[in-house]
């Protein structure tokens, strides 16, 4: 696939997580269009070395994982009208990503604990490549450094942290909340192979990906929260809202399509 139809892929699948999303008005949806490219750059770029049957992506920013929900339905893991299901009764497709959905690994929803789960994934199953999202303001819990300390003492070069810099938390900005640069310099001092990268790019996601080290890998994505949605990008309060106005549902669709 050349880099147009990536994007147009990309494009086609945020639609999709808009349509489930305010359909059922449940979970994070600026979260999860900002790691959209992400998700295509390593499950559907042929050139990028993923191997989505034998490495393994974990959200450790459990928010954002239903972004790869599309994906996995494309790749054949469950039928298509799974995401009309989302949330449902009727439906396997949760809030968050959990092992019962085929393709899936990881249940999260308390920050700071995929990533410990990741360890132990890579420390266990060295011939899998470990990929681990996470979000930055999720960034705050000491266990991300702790861990990242375990990763590095030990050697794990199979991990590869993803950081979904959208410099935006919960209650506002990342660096007016709580400064969290310089960020790189912060990883690398933890003994990292540290990148940082436009995570909407996906020469700079392509290149990242296939990235080979004697060290374990850190890519800091930047991103933009809600991306594709004009209302929504850049802005903090769509951490939590997700449109409910026939108008605003409507635009949304439209910039998408």
């Amino acid at each position: 696939m050349t880099n147009t139809q990536l994007q147009d892929k990309a494009q086609s699948i945020r639609k999709e997580i808009f349509k489930f999303k305010t359909r059922t008005g449940a979970g994070h949806l600026a979260s999860c269009l900002c790691t959209v490219d992400i998700g295509v750059s390593l499950y559907l770029d042929p050139k990028t070395t993923f191997n989505h049957k034998n490495d393994v992506l974990l959200f450790s920013k459990a928010h954002g994982s239903p972004a790869i929900y599309p994906i996995l339905a494309d790749l054949g893991y469950y039928p298509k009208d799974e995401l009309d299901k989302y949330c449902t009764p009727e439906g396997i497709l949760r809030l968050h990503s959990d092992q019962s959905i085929p393709g899936c690994h990881f249940v999260g929803g308390s920050l700071g604990n995929g990533i410990g789960y990741g360890a132990g994934v890579a420390q266990a199953s060295p011939d899998k490549n470990i990929y681990i999202v996470l979000g930055d303001a999720e960034l705050y819990e000491g266990a991300v450094w702790e861990t990242m300390m375990y990763i590095t003492h030990h050697k794990l070069t199979n991990v590869k942290l993803i950081v979904d810099r959208n410099g935006l938390g919960i209650l506002g900005a990342t660096e007016e909340l709580l400064k969290l640069e310089p960020l790189a310099d912060k990883f690398t001092s933890f003994g990292f192979d540290t990148c940082e990268i436009d995570g909407h790019n996906y020469d700079e996601l392509r290149e990242a990906f296939n990235k080979q080290s004697d060290r374990p890998v850190a890519i800091i994505a930047n991103t933009v929260k809600g991306k594709g949605v004009s209302y929504m990008e850049g802005k903090w309060q769509y951490h939590t809202i997700i449109p409910k106005s026939d108008e605003d549902i409507n635009t949304g669709l439209k910039e998408l399509s």
